[in-house]
Protein backbone atom coordinates (compact mmCIF):
# COMPACT_ATOMS: atom_id res chain seq x y z
CA UNK A 1 0.00 0.00 0.00
CA UNK A 2 1.25 3.16 -1.19
CA UNK A 3 2.09 5.42 2.04
CA UNK A 4 0.04 8.69 2.00
CA UNK A 5 1.41 12.33 2.71
CA UNK A 6 -1.39 12.15 5.55
CA UNK A 7 -0.17 9.02 6.57
CA UNK A 8 3.81 10.02 6.36
CA UNK A 9 2.51 13.06 8.24
CA UNK A 10 0.82 11.26 11.24
CA UNK A 11 3.87 8.86 11.51
CA UNK A 12 6.73 11.47 11.83
CA UNK A 13 4.73 13.62 14.25
CA UNK A 14 3.95 10.39 16.35
CA UNK A 15 7.95 9.95 16.28
CA UNK A 16 8.70 13.36 17.68
CA UNK A 17 6.34 12.43 20.57
CA UNK A 18 3.20 14.35 19.34
CA UNK A 19 -0.18 12.44 19.78
CA UNK A 20 -2.76 12.84 16.60
CA UNK A 21 -6.32 12.71 16.67
CA UNK A 22 -7.81 12.00 13.24
CA UNK A 23 -11.21 12.94 12.84
CA UNK A 24 -13.61 13.59 9.54
CA UNK A 25 -14.95 16.75 10.03
CA UNK A 26 -15.02 20.20 12.05
CA UNK A 27 -17.93 19.23 14.40
CA UNK A 28 -16.37 16.55 15.45
CA UNK A 29 -12.87 17.95 16.01
CA UNK A 30 -14.51 20.53 18.31
CA UNK A 31 -15.49 17.08 20.32
CA UNK A 32 -12.10 16.12 20.53
CA UNK A 33 -10.95 19.51 21.92
CA UNK A 34 -13.27 19.23 24.27
CA UNK A 35 -12.41 16.31 25.67
CA UNK A 36 -8.96 16.58 25.96
CA UNK A 37 -9.78 19.62 27.49
CA UNK A 38 -11.92 17.99 30.23
CA UNK A 39 -9.09 15.27 30.63
CA UNK A 40 -6.33 17.64 30.95
CA UNK A 41 -7.94 20.36 33.09
CA UNK A 42 -9.37 17.63 35.48
CA UNK A 43 -5.82 16.99 36.20
CA UNK A 44 -4.91 20.69 36.56
CA UNK A 45 -3.08 21.26 33.77
CA UNK A 46 -4.26 24.65 31.29
CA UNK A 47 -4.67 23.77 27.51
CA UNK A 48 -4.34 26.17 24.76
CA UNK A 49 -5.46 25.63 21.22
CA UNK A 50 -4.84 27.16 17.97
CA UNK A 51 -5.10 26.27 14.22
CA UNK A 52 -2.23 25.61 11.72
CA UNK A 53 -2.00 27.06 8.49
CA UNK A 54 0.28 24.11 6.96
CA UNK A 55 1.47 20.97 8.01
CA UNK A 56 5.14 19.40 6.87
CA UNK A 57 4.37 15.84 6.28
CA UNK A 58 8.38 15.01 6.06
CA UNK A 59 9.21 16.40 9.77
CA UNK A 60 5.30 15.89 11.41
CA UNK A 61 5.74 20.04 11.75
CA UNK A 62 2.85 22.08 12.39
CA UNK A 63 3.03 25.73 10.88
CA UNK A 64 1.28 27.87 12.80
CA UNK A 65 0.91 31.43 12.04
CA UNK A 66 -0.16 33.82 14.97
CA UNK A 67 -0.86 37.82 13.93
CA UNK A 68 -1.34 38.20 17.67
CA UNK A 69 0.26 37.60 21.30
CA UNK A 70 -2.54 35.79 22.52
CA UNK A 71 -2.28 32.70 19.75
CA UNK A 72 1.28 32.59 20.24
CA UNK A 73 1.25 32.33 23.74
CA UNK A 74 -1.51 29.48 23.16
CA UNK A 75 1.33 27.40 21.63
CA UNK A 76 3.94 28.49 24.29
CA UNK A 77 2.78 28.90 27.90
CA UNK A 78 -0.24 26.46 28.26
CA UNK A 79 1.38 22.61 29.85
CA UNK A 80 -0.86 20.99 26.73
CA UNK A 81 -1.26 22.36 23.16
CA UNK A 82 -3.49 21.60 21.05
CA UNK A 83 -3.52 22.17 17.37
CA UNK A 84 -5.81 21.44 14.53
CA UNK A 85 -4.94 21.23 11.16
CA UNK A 86 -6.54 20.22 7.93
CA UNK A 87 -5.69 17.04 6.53
CA UNK A 88 -5.36 18.93 2.67
CA UNK A 89 -3.41 21.86 4.15
CA UNK A 90 -0.26 18.89 4.35
CA UNK A 91 2.97 19.93 2.49
CA UNK A 92 5.22 17.06 1.51
CA UNK A 93 7.78 18.54 2.57
CA UNK A 94 9.48 21.95 3.59
CA UNK A 95 10.64 23.47 -0.03
CA UNK A 96 6.76 23.24 -0.54
CA UNK A 97 6.03 25.49 1.80
CA UNK A 98 7.94 27.86 0.45
CA UNK A 99 5.01 29.65 -1.51
CA UNK A 100 3.39 30.32 1.20
CA UNK A 101 6.33 31.86 3.47
CA UNK A 102 6.66 33.83 0.85
CA UNK A 103 2.95 35.02 0.98
CA UNK A 104 3.60 35.47 4.87
CA UNK A 105 6.30 38.05 4.51
CA UNK A 106 3.99 40.04 1.98
CA UNK A 107 1.14 40.54 3.71
CA UNK A 108 2.01 44.01 5.38
CA UNK A 109 1.24 43.27 8.90
CA UNK A 110 3.48 42.16 11.24
CA UNK A 111 2.40 37.87 12.08
CA UNK A 112 4.59 35.22 13.91
CA UNK A 113 5.53 31.79 12.12
CA UNK A 114 6.21 29.14 14.06
CA UNK A 115 7.37 25.70 13.13
CA UNK A 116 6.14 23.40 16.22
CA UNK A 117 7.59 19.39 16.18
CA UNK A 118 6.00 17.67 18.98
CA UNK A 119 6.14 18.89 22.75
CA UNK A 120 9.08 21.53 24.61
CA UNK A 121 12.50 19.31 24.14
CA UNK A 122 15.75 20.57 25.70
CA UNK A 123 18.80 19.16 26.99
CA UNK A 124 20.98 20.76 30.48
CA UNK A 125 24.87 20.50 29.82
CA UNK A 126 25.02 16.80 30.59
CA UNK A 127 22.75 15.84 27.94
CA UNK A 128 19.87 15.32 30.09
CA UNK A 129 16.94 15.25 28.08
CA UNK A 130 13.44 17.14 29.86
CA UNK A 131 9.98 17.73 28.08
CA UNK A 132 8.54 20.59 29.18
CA UNK A 133 10.72 22.92 30.56
CA UNK A 134 10.60 26.43 28.00
CA UNK A 135 7.02 25.17 26.89
CA UNK A 136 4.09 22.20 26.24
CA UNK A 137 4.42 18.86 28.24
CA UNK A 138 2.23 17.68 25.10
CA UNK A 139 1.05 17.90 21.71
CA UNK A 140 -1.97 16.96 20.57
CA UNK A 141 -2.64 17.42 16.63
CA UNK A 142 -6.30 17.29 15.58
CA UNK A 143 -6.25 16.33 12.28
CA UNK A 144 -9.16 17.23 10.69
CA UNK A 145 -10.36 15.37 7.87
CA UNK A 146 -7.45 12.59 8.31
CA UNK A 147 -9.65 9.91 8.65
CA UNK A 148 -13.14 9.58 9.53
Amino acid sequence: MQETTTDLFIARAKAAAAQTHAVSDEEEAAREVDAIRAEKGAKGLAVGVVRAAKGIAQTGTCVVVADDEAQRLDTMLPEVSVILLDSSDILPDLPSAAPFLREQQTRGRASYVSFITGPSRTADIERVSAIGVHGPLELHIVLVGGRP
